[in-house]
């Protein structure tokens, strides 16, 4: 049975009286419609945005091994252990798709930066599309997407990314004022960072396929544990 970790975003508001870890139940749907299961990956250590000691990382290691990929979602916090994740998942050859914040994470594991900015085509509360991007077509996410260069996306962010932030990844995709919008590492089995929230674009077929090819590498990581 092939697991796929969702790892757990803070989603702390400052008139809560709770702390509190998030999980999209869009993702655990879409993993169980592709044939798989998963479990949210917690972080060990009492504070997220501290670092983890060397028992804190043994205790997460045994649960990261129980996964066979990993999603890192998008919010508007970052906890240390989410960057942990994708460092682990990269070292590993492990399967990792990040989307809007994940992606932002993903940069962070190994060292790359982003920019906050304000640009009127992103940062717009809806589902629906907002803008275009335009794909490389020697990439990945290109054969991934149905070969189209040019698609549609919704675009729910106000962090940026410039082609100078990226110094370790391939970046694969674009909008059209040359924000970039995804990254791959194209030497990895499935390591894929994308700027938008291809989770609930439910009725598109594109995206679907996206995360079928996601899973579809998770089973084949598991086979070979």
């Amino acid at each position: 049975m092939t697991i796929i970790g969702i790892v757990s975003k803070p989603a702390n508001d400052d008139k809560s009286l709770w702390t509190k870890q998030k999980i999209t139940d869009d993702f655990r749907k879409i993993i169980i419609q592709n044939g798989a299961v998963s479990i949210g990956i917690l972080p060990t250590n009492v504070n997220y945005n501290e670092s983890m000691t060397q028992q804190e990382k043994e205790n997460f290691h045994k649960i990261l091994k129980l996964c066979d990929g990993f999603i890192l979602q998008g919010g508007w916090q970052t906890g240390k252990h989410e960057i942990y994740v994708a460092k682990y998942a990269i070292e590993n050859n492990i399967p990792l798709l990040g989307t809007c914040c994940g992606l932002n994470n993903i940069l962070f594991s190994q060292g790359d930066t982003v920019q906050k900015e304000k640009d009127e085509s992103h940062n717009v509360y809806d589902k629906n599309y907002r803008h275009d991007i335009i794909i490389d077509e020697t990439s990945k996410l290109y054969k991934l997407l149905g070969k189209n260069k040019k698609i549609k996306v919704n675009s729910i962010h106000n962090v940026m990314i410039k082609d100078i932030d990226v110094n370790h990844f391939d970046v694969v995709a674009h909008d059209l004022n040359g924000f970039v919008e995804a990254v791959e590492l194209k030497n990895k089995s499935f390591c894929l960072g994308v700027k938008w929230h291809p989770e609930i674009m439910e009725n598109d077929k594109i995206m679907k396929n996206l995360f079928t090819e996601f899973v579809q590498s998770c089973n084949e990581y598991h086979k070979k544990k």
